[in-house]
């Protein structure tokens, strides 16, 4: 049995460490966690903004790994000392883990996966998120010569903007509200960024496209307007890319789907488990120079200053990716 402290959201933007006993079972592994990092989902629940069917308080964190320290006398196929990747779905399907943003995690062996040999742990930790990214990329529709459209520029939006560019976009645009994101958007592969404090997006995209319209445009934001947005600068019969999580009701104008035929696609993963495959798919197009992630991750805070972190989040535009390092 060991002490962690743990992270607790208690009530909208009031987050602490609690401190917790951790004694694994005979079939779980018991993980001295390497690094964690914030979720844009963990943001919104930070903000208020969660589903109805949750209530606070909640133990956040499912982006994250590190080193075994314990096995369970039932677990044959892991051993102390160990690199391993955690999935710690607590917030929407739990996976029987533990929250990361501790100490130490307790989990069972059908959440975990090795870390592949060369690939360094703080990238290994950004299993999760990177899986999501490259199913999205695979899933996004986009062919050779396409025009492309990416609204939203935080991490996920990032990584998808890439991979979508170096699967044969002809033309990617970037879109956001942050001039940092689309400057990096810009150094990753972006051909046109819009600023949308500044112009209206739609009427940018279907100037871009003589009038015309995209071929495919991915939503990672999560929220109506850009969801609507997204629609209105498709070409007929595009691709409509929901990824942003929409975490409360939303209005949406479903007559421009209808009229012009769209294809709506919601790029989402079931489950952990489906997730490995991809994360194994990430680490192989980041060791092959087609994905970076190193420049995403703009801070790191020690597990103590958790609620410095989030903080941090909440009111900094600039924060693509937060790490917490116990």
């Amino acid at each position: 049995m060991v002490k962690t402290r743990t992270g607790c959201l208690e009530a909208t933007r009031k987050i602490s460490l609690k401190e917790k006993e951790r004694e694994i079972t005979d079939d779980q592994v018991l993980v001295k966690v390497h690094k964690a990092y914030i979720c844009g989902s963990e943001l919104h629940y930070y903000r208020g903004h969660y589903p109805t069917y949750v209530s606070l308080p909640i133990f956040p964190g499912h982006e994250g790994g590190g080193t075994i320290v314990e096995v369970g006398s039932k677990v044959s196929d892991y051993s102390v000392g160990d690199k391993v990747i955690v999935y710690s779905d607590v917030l929407i399907t739990p996976s029987g883990a533990d929250p990361l943003f501790s100490d130490y995690a307790r989990s069972p062996v059908r959440c975990l996966q090795r870390v592949p040999e060369g690939t360094d742990m703080d990238t290994a930790c950004l299993a999760e998120p990177l899986s999501c990214a490259v199913d999205a990329i695979y899933s996004s529709g986009v062919e050779l010569g396409d025009t492309a459209v990416v609204i939203g520029l935080g991490f996920m939006g990032q990584l998808i903007l890439q991979g979508i560019k170096k699967s044969g976009a002809h033309s990617v645009i970037a879109v956001d509200v942050v001039d940092s994101k689309l400057k990096l958007a810009r150094e990753r592969g972006a051909d046109i960024i819009i600023n949308t404090n500044e112009e209206d997006p739609v009427k940018s995209v279907l100037d871009q496209t003589n009038g015309e319209g995209a071929d495919v445009v991915i939503e990672a934001v999560g929220i109506g307007k850009t969801v609507n947005q997204a629609a209105s600068m498709l070409k007929k019969g595009g691709i409509l890319g929901l990824f942003g999580w929409v975490t409360r009701p939303a209005e949406i104008d479903l007559s421009q789907w209808h009229t012009k035929y769209l294809r709506p696609k919601i790029l989402k993963i079931p489950n952990y488990q489906a997730k490995m495959p991809w994360a194994e798919k990430g680490f192989q197009l980041i060791k092959q120079g087609i994905l970076e992630v190193k420049s995403l991750i703009t801070n790191e805070y020690p597990l103590a200053h958790l609620s410095e972190a989030f903080e941090k989040y909440d009111t900094d535009p600039n924060v693509i990716k937060i790490a917490i390092k116990p």
